[in-house]
């Protein structure tokens, strides 16, 4: 599957869901908008050797392979219904660190990935916030 067609099958997706607000900037780029200040934008970036998943500023790369693809598309949709979400940390205003968390079917959050720049300013208080998308419901995901 090419890049293109990922995304253009992201798309025909996304189509079913007019609350999803989303823009094609290329053929190898979508760009899905968080639908409140409490969520995250989501990129796609796809490539002749591999896919880029963003969740704001914390990112995967994904192989060309099906099962890569497959597991980025249902990141993608774990994204839109609030299954998985960035734990953000910041100083003085300034994000510098962000993990991304799966929720599992008890309702527990655990660990997936962690990004930061460096901070060296370790005296000022981190403050922490959770970003998560709730543009689709779950029950997209029994269908």
């Amino acid at each position: 599957m090419t890049g293109q067609d990922i995304i253009d099958n992201v798309i025909e997706e996304l189509t079913k869901y007019p609350v999803v607000k989303f823009q094609k900037r290329n053929n190898d780029e979508l760009k899905i908008f968080r639908n409140d200040e409490y969520g995250f934008d989501i990129t796609l970036q796809t490539n002749v050797r591999e896919n880029i998943l963003h969740f704001g500023s914390f990112h995967w790369h994904y192989e060309n392979s099906e099962e890569e693809i497959d597991e980025m598309l249902s990141q993608l949709i774990f994204a839109l219904v609030g299954l998985v979400r960035i734990k953000e940390f910041s100083k003085n205003g300034t994000a510098y660190k962000w993990t991304l968390q799966v929720k599992d079917s008890a309702g527990n959050w655990h660990n997936n990935g962690t990004m930061q720049t460096i901070n060296l300013k370790f005296w000022i208080i981190t403050d922490i916030s959770y970003l998560q998308n709730t543009v689709l419901t779950e029950d997209i995901l029994k269908s």
